[in-house]
């Protein structure tokens, strides 16, 4: 019987026996939540970028941001503010966005931009990175 062949490619050479079939890459993980910026040491949350924030996004970073917002005065419902980032949190922080900027003057989508997200001082829910030695 004889065994099916894929054609070569550059990268893979052709064993010549069987013991020579070289190891398969690992399959790559899973994304990983958002690559912090340049803070390490800090007890709030480094901006994690605007494309964290989706429909369909679930975090404790999004909740530990809506706190905060309750805090500062612009969570306006009484509903607890959840993981999941919805239209409630969108409507939210753009209401923290107006207070910092000027009339007519800046981003105010609701979408956390890097100034406002350091202004807001999420407090830090996601691990530190570890420093290497």
């Amino acid at each position: 019987m004889s065994r099916p062949t894929k054609p070569d490619t550059p990268d893979t050479p052709t064993p010549s026996t069987p013991d020579e079939v070289p190891a398969r890459p690992a399959p790559a993980a899973a994304a990983p939540e958002p690559t912090p910026s340049a803070d390490t040491g800090s007890s709030h949350e480094p901006y994690p970028g605007a494309g964290f924030f989706h429909g369909g996004r679930t975090s404790p970073i999004v909740q530990a941001m809506a706190r905060r917002l309750a805090q500062e005065g612009h969570w306006p419902t009484t509903q607890p503010a959840g993981p999941d980032w919805t239209r409630g949190h969108r409507r939210a922080f753009a209401a923290f966005q107006r207070t910092l900027r000027p009339k007519e003057g800046g981003d105010v989508s609701g979408i956390p931009d890097e100034v406002a997200w350091d202004r807001l001082q999420v407090p830090r829910v996601s691990p530190a990175p570890r420093e290497e030695s």
